[in-house]
């Protein structure tokens, strides 16, 4: 049986807040944060290695990549030829993530793009380990946007965490966790920066909170998602 973590209806519920109160403070402020992860030199995989993924001069069918390795072989840093596609399905691996060995680490050596995960109900909205269905309001044209969007950093944050010597599975559950805590983190922050800014207010707040209520919500929202990200990073990392 493949383990997860268990999803609430609040994390769901919290998950279509993030897309209907603040979608654009969410999708940049995570843009901003897998923007911030330093990239190693390489960008493509090499078509040459076995784990590219890459079609070879010649062939002219080619098999489906494989969507999974052994754990063992996981934890020695070998990723299955579907992770370094365009896009992915959400890895569901029958595994736990390997653990993080110290030992392994060193400074980022060059890694190839790392795909984004897709959602194969073109109705989900993901924010790494939270999901639900999008509000009616919401498009299917919108509800891409918005996972393309948030998808990116994810899979820059994988990446990264790949080039430092963690393992592929770990790196995925590290960057799925990061893009839920901010995603979570948003949300609460929105809430309470707007409610902060309307305090000073007093019996004027009426009139002034629409005017200092969306400023707060952007800055707290901001400030909310990068904790949530690095939050949500370290249990990915450790749980």
């Amino acid at each position: 049986m493949a383990k997860h973590r268990r999803q609430t209806a609040a994390q769901r519920i919290l998950l279509r807040a993030a897309v209907t109160a603040i979608p654009m403070t969410a999708a940049l402020g995570i843009s901003a944060v897998g923007h911030a992860a330093p990239q190693p030199g390489v960008t493509q995989p090499d078509p040459s290695s076995p784990n590219s993924g890459g079609a070879q001069p010649g062939v002219t069918i080619t098999p489906q990549p494989a969507q999974q390795v052994s754990p063992q072989d996981d934890a020695h840093g070998v990723a299955p030829q579907s992770d370094y596609a365009p896009t992915r399905p959400d890895p569901k691996r029958d595994y736990s993530p390997a653990p993080i060995q110290p030992g392994d680490l060193h400074a980022p050596e060059p890694t190839p793009d790392i795909g984004v995960i897709v959602p194969t109900n073109p109705r989900e909205l993901r924010a790494g380990d939270l999901t639900a269905i999008a509000p009616d309001f919401l498009s299917d044209d919108q509800v891409a946007q918005i996972n393309s969007t948030l998808a990116g950093p994810e899979a820059q944050i994988s990446q990264f965490t790949r080039s430092i010597g963690v393992a592929p599975s770990r790196s995925d559950h590290i960057a799925a966790g990061a893009l839920a805590g901010a995603a979570g983190g948003a949300v609460i922050g929105c809430i309470a920066g707007a409610a902060i800014a309307t305090l000073p207010a007093g019996p004027l707040a009426p009139i002034i909170a629409p005017l200092t209520a969306p400023p707060g919500c952007v800055i707290g929202g901001v400030v909310g998602l990068a904790t949530g990200a690095v939050v949500g990073a370290g249990a990915g990392a450790l749980i």
